[in-house]
């Protein structure tokens, strides 16, 4: 099952203070009767959440990702902007692909605010603490490298990498840069879109037949987006069209 049908999942644009660090807040719920696992499918991003008393960093997927939560739990997440989280870990994300890290073995300074978070039992008091500390965090940070940025607003809308990232960084810098800031290089990370774009077009009320909306989304045609989808989420686009729009 696709996590963000599983129980309860809201999520809303990072603004203020945390949007210098962040580009989305949300939180998931799964009910104290869930059973069954969930997939949590790539989306090119990196992010923080709150789960299991800890705070963890979450490497970007390659694949889809079935983290073990258990029932009743409420995970609290913030989502990196494209290529903010180097520049905040001071860790190359290809060495978190596929990972969920705890942030104490990156950072020596969170056990403070890990014990406050563990001892607030309000979940309002709990998010707001998250949040404030979040804040604090993302003030004091770097801006995200805004060619990096650029890059994967562009491969986002299918469109080639920017030539103004090509000229600064040449190919091979760039295929480097895309590593360390995505944790793979554009062209994985083109993939990873394209899914996400298709996500997006098959949640519309009228999204037509799969073959218009393989084109849409950007894939040669019907079969490519069954084979990429499928490899990348382990679901059939049909399966996951029922599961978002049943």
């Amino acid at each position: 099952m696709l996590a963000m049908r599983a129980g309860t999942y809201r999520e809303r644009p990072a603004t203020g203070p945390l949007s210098r660090l962040f580009c989305r807040v949300w939180s998931h719920h799964l009910p104290r009767e869930f059973e069954g696992q969930i997939a949590v499918v790539p989306d090119g991003c990196s992010d923080l959440i709150w789960a299991g008393d800890r705070l963890v960093v979450i490497g970007p997927d390659r694949t889809a990702a079935f983290p073990a939560l258990p029932a009743g739990e409420t995970v609290l997440g913030l989502r990196f902007r494209p290529g903010a989280a180097l520049r905040w870990l001071d860790v190359p994300l290809s060495g978190l692909v596929g990972q969920a890290v705890p942030l104490r073995e990156l950072r020596d300074d969170v056990r403070t605010i890990e014990e406050r978070l563990a001892g607030e039992h309000c979940s309002a008091a709990r998010q707001a603490l998250f949040r404030m500390w979040a804040e604090n965090e993302a003030s004091a940070a770097a801006d995200p490298q805004g060619d990096m940025e650029a890059l994967f607003a562009s491969l986002g809308v299918g469109a080639s990498p920017e030539p103004s990232a090509r000229k600064t960084f040449g190919e091979r810098t760039l295929r480097r840069h895309s590593h360390d800031h995505f944790g793979y290089g554009p062209k994985t990370l083109e993939r990873i879109l394209r899914l996400q774009r298709f996500l997006h077009l098959v949640r519309r009320p009228a999204s037509g037949n799969l073959a218009v909306l393989a084109l849409e989304a950007g894939y040669a045609d019907q079969a490519h987006m069954t084979r990429d989808v499928k490899d990348l989420t382990t679901l059939t686009p049909r399966e996951i069209r029922g599961q978002l729009c049943g």
